[in-house]
């Protein structure tokens, strides 16, 4: 999801190349989604939603490529971009899936206007099987507005992302019903912005998995102790002021680099599999929920198996959706070799 090949740390200077790592953390990301929405309570919404989406969006980050001063049509050729990776792809999967959906209402006589309505505004009003569907326009929005802000100094284009934090945090509720997560999508970049820091001194680390790990530990005891809040930023909620955004990052930092500290000792083959299984990461994102939608076992009764079919179905069929002429509709991503 977002930008999906990327220099490994070690081969840098030579041909881009896929990060093993950096997939499985994007899998990882992607399984923690799915657990958040299977379970919840308190040890869930600590021990997954803390991280879960702050991965991806610094990913996103980490993996920026940073156009030339000046360079004209940036932005237009950013939007261009994303649209065509997450936009069609969201577009794709929303059509097919409401279409069922009216289907499934209409045969159980459950057919009311908010079924086609919601789905197509988005933010956090539309939950229940189409409750995920907020993240893609919000991974869009903040790529474009991130792209834009390279067009200021960056210790202005700090400042300005600090300011959109804080307001999230002041008008978060307000926000979040804004069509299209675009009242949300700028809690995205201060975790964006951490993932472009973080690749600036990536080169400097050099033993990731005991550096990753301290990390983990910093982000976590903050957690355990009660001092931090989780963040939902689906629902503009960011937790505890500055506080908990930094633990967001130490943590998906943490695990980052101990993924990269890994897999550096790993045979390709395992690089290969991660790989291929982040091909279907964006489309179990989107259709998870509406499995569990479907499977109607109450939160508090979901048994482990929930969680194994809330994965497996889409993943597999992403995975044979990769290899036909229909990946880059519904993935985002060429057919598979």
């Amino acid at each position: 999801m977002a930008t999906l090949y990327a220099p490994t740390p070690a081969t840098a200077a030579s041909t881009p190349t896929r990060s093993g790592a950096i997939d499985a953390l994007r899998v990882l990301a992607v399984v923690g989604i799915v657990a958040g929405h299977v379970w919840s309570g308190p040890l869930v919404d600590a021990g997954l939603y803390t991280w879960h989406v702050p991965a991806f969006f610094l990913l996103s980050g980490y993996l920026w490529k940073t156009r030339k001063p000046g360079a004209r049509w940036a932005v237009a050729t950013e939007a261009g971009k994303r649209f065509r990776t997450i936009m069609v792809p969201y577009v794709a999967w929303l059509v097919l899936t409401l279409a069922v959906h009216l289907v499934v209402l209409s045969h159980r006589g459950q057919l009311e206007r908010e079924a086609v309505t919601l789905p197509l505004i988005g933010g956090s009003e539309n939950a229940g099987p189409f409750g995920a569907y907020w993240f893609m326009p919000a991974l869009f929005f903040s790529a474009v507005v991130f792209r834009a802000l390279e067009l200021v100094p960056l210790a202005l284009r700090t400042a300005i992302i600090m300011g959109i934090t804080a307001a999230i945090y002041r008008f978060g509720d307000v926000l979040a019903p804004l069509p299209l997560s675009v009242g949300v999508a700028g809690a995205a970049l201060v975790f964006m912005l951490a993932g472009q820091g973080l690749r600036h001194v990536r080169a400097k680390v050099e033993q990731p998995i005991r550096v990753g790990l301290a990390c983990l530990i910093a982000g976590a005891t903050p957690i355990l102790t009660g001092v931090s809040a989780h963040l939902d930023i689906k629902y503009g909620e960011l937790g505890a002021p500055v506080l908990s955004i930094v633990v967001a990052v130490l943590i998906s930092c943490g695990l980052l680099l101990v993924l990269e500290g890994v897999f550096t000792r790993l045979p390709g083959q395992v690089h290969a599999v991660s790989t291929t299984l982040a091909a279907g990461c964006l489309m179990v994102v989107l259709t998870h929920t509406y499995i569990l939608w479907l499977l109607a076992i109450p939160t508090a009764e979901r048994p482990l198996w929930v969680l194994v079919v809330a994965v497996a179905v889409p993943w597999t069929i992403a995975l044979v959706l990769h290899r036909t002429p229909l990946s880059r509709t519904f993935l985002g991503m060429p057919r598979a070799a």
